[in-house]
């Protein structure tokens, strides 16, 4: 008689899905999260879009912290309503270039998100040239 091992911890799987679900549900329906780095807290405003949070900032946008590709940071994500923490998660941030293939749909979702712009048309060039748009994908 031989033995299989199982092919995935169903519960692990359904508990990481559901993580997922609701982080991802908590980034549409805010508009502010906040990006915690080496024990400092920064309030910013994102999108939801392809699997990531997206925010820009620096030029005229948020003050954003120092990041780079590949960074870890923890995201909090707090309760429109109430104020309270509803989750915290980890993700791995990726700094998003003119010309790279998540630009178009990011920048997007960052328009479609930002309240007051002067220019809708023509931000995603002022970003590409004066600011920092960054993508932060959730980790296991």
């Amino acid at each position: 008689m031989t033995t299989r091992e199982p092919a995935g911890d169903p519960v692990g799987d359904a508990q990481d899905d559901l993580t997922g679900a609701l982080v991802a549900e908590l980034a549409r329906r805010t508009g502010v999260c906040w990006i915690r780095v080496a024990d400092r807290t920064h309030p910013v405003w994102h999108a939801w879009s392809n699997g990531g949070l997206c925010v820009v900032g620096g030029g005229l946008e948020q003050p954003l912290p120092d990041l780079v590709d590949g960074d870890r940071v923890e995201i909090l994500m707090r309760s429109k309503d109430t104020g309270g923490r509803l989750v915290i998660w980890v993700g791995r941030v990726s700094v998003v270039r003119a010309g790279d293939e998540l630009w178009e749909p990011t920048t997007a979702a960052l328009v479609a998100r930002r309240n007051n712009l002067r220019d809708p048309v023509t931000v995603a060039d002022d970003w590409a040239r004066h600011s920092l748009v960054l993508r932060i994908q959730p980790t296991d």
